[in-house]
């Protein structure tokens, strides 16, 4: 299938208008264990899936984030609201960016609002998903893909719709490729937490 099916690149925009974040009302008010947070988390980033069977967040990488102390330990093998909105900002950044990047960006964070009941840590991340959440990268998507739709227009060849998918694909690529860079150098300007003393 190529971007010349115009139902298909509408549905490829209609499913990623349906990912959405975890806000803190939607998690229980009760500590969960383990396979309570990852059962509750795969269930609702289900629509970010590239295959039904992948697996988006495990007990092994839950344990890997305490053990590299990007996620606080559990309290009696519990983990709270704030453990639970952690793990929806390290799901999104370690897709983009490294561990070790996500450790640099979120130890702060932690440091100062992790079960801070005066400026609640789930406060916070809300309000930094709520915001990426009104981004309409939608239109800025359809935008470039009727631009790609031009590119070979007049050209003589015979793979066309191709050419168009890869220029879309190039495209969006790119784009990312830029943001990581300049999502890396932000991360690069922040103080270093290990040298910091809390």
């Amino acid at each position: 299938m190529t971007i010349d099916d115009k139902d298909m690149i509408n549905s490829i925009l209609e499913s990623v208008s349906r990912i959405d974040y975890i806000k803190p009302e939607d998690i229980p008010n009760i500590d969960l264990y383990m396979d309570q947070v990852t059962t509750y988390l795969n269930d609702k980033f289900a629509n970010t899936k590239r295959h039904e069977d992948d697996k988006l967040m495990t007990k092994t990488m839950i344990n890997n984030y305490v053990k590299s102390r990007l996620l606080p330990s559990p309290e009696k093998k519990k983990y709270t609201k704030d453990h639970m909105m952690v793990l929806v900002m390290i799901y999104f950044f370690k897709n983009i960016i490294s561990i070790n990047d996500v450790n640099k960006l979120i130890t702060p964070l932690l440091d100062s609002y992790f079960h801070n009941e005066e400026i609640p840590l789930e406060n916070i991340i809300n309000t930094f998903l709520t915001f990426a959440k009104q981004c309409n990268l939608t239109d800025t998507i359809l935008t470039e893909y009727n631009e790609c739709r031009e590119i070979f227009k007049d050209a003589d060849v015979k793979d066309k719709e191709y050419l168009e998918t890869m220029g879309l694909i190039t495209m969006l690529s790119y784009d990312t490729f830029v943001r990581k860079i300049v999502i890396e150098k932000l991360i690069d300007s922040l103080p270093d937490t290990e040298n910091t003393e809390k």
